[in-house]
């Protein structure tokens, strides 16, 4: 059964998600397929110190504070004020100056902040985008790659079927799927249509496991 898109429900998932949940660690040396994937992203950002990052779903502000040192500035927006409230305590008790948290989604990036004036030229949403459905996620790309500054980079690390998922139903718990009305993977061939269709100039797929990849879309 497709489900609909439901923001009020996903904001309640992660408003009340339990202090343990590895879904929104702050630790990104974890070990687990979350940690992994981001920590490529975050290589495949190729981050210097003139960018500005944008993280989208940012959570506790795991990849934000991991990504603070190598760039300029840094952009993290969530749908949960819960989530935000420990993204900002993350970010003082690490000691971080460049970092800002920001009420924000993929379908409306600018809510609390005008990113659009921030001269963003990469982006990076790990284990975010799935909770789009697929027309959904043909219009947040869209929308990114008309606000990203030239030359720039949009690096997505996620639930991705790179195989029927229904094969591998024994390893959904291991990369934290589940078959509900907050989550709408795509199938990896949809996705890179989707990043041609916003005019990348190149695209970079990496498969992680059956379920879990990463693309890179450079823009020109």
């Amino acid at each position: 059964m497709e489900h609909q898109y439901d923001r009020r429900k996903l904001e309640q998932v992660f408003d009340n998600l339990p202090e343990a949940s590895p879904i929104a660690d702050i630790d990104p040396f974890k070990g687990d397929i979350i940690a992994m994937v981001g920590a490529l992203a975050l290589d495949y950002l190729e981050l210097d110190l003139e960018d500005t990052l944008l993280d989208i779903g940012t959570g506790r502000g795991r990849w934000a504070v991991a990504a603070s040192p190598y760039c300029k500035k840094v952009i993290g927006i969530d749908i949960s004020r819960r989530m935000l409230e420990d993204a900002r305590i993350n970010v003082a008790s690490s000691g971080v100056k460049n970092v800002e948290f920001f009420r924000g989604s993929f379908e409306d990036p600018c809510e609390e902040t005008d990113v659009f004036r921030q001269n963003v030229n990469k982006v990076v949403a790990i284990y975010s985008l799935h909770h789009l459905t697929d027309p959904m996620k043909k219009e947040a790309v869209s929308g990114l790659a008309e606000m990203l500054k030239r030359p720039g980079r949009i690096v997505i690390g996620d639930i991705m079927w790179f195989d029927d998922p229904s094969k591998h139903k024994d390893e959904w718990d291991d990369v934290y799927f589940e078959e509900s009305e907050t989550d709408h993977p795509a199938s990896v061939s949809f996705m890179r249509e989707v990043f041609e269709a916003s005019g990348a100039s190149e695209i970079e797929i990496l498969q992680v496991h059956p379920l879990v990849g990463l693309i890179s879309a450079t823009f020109l």
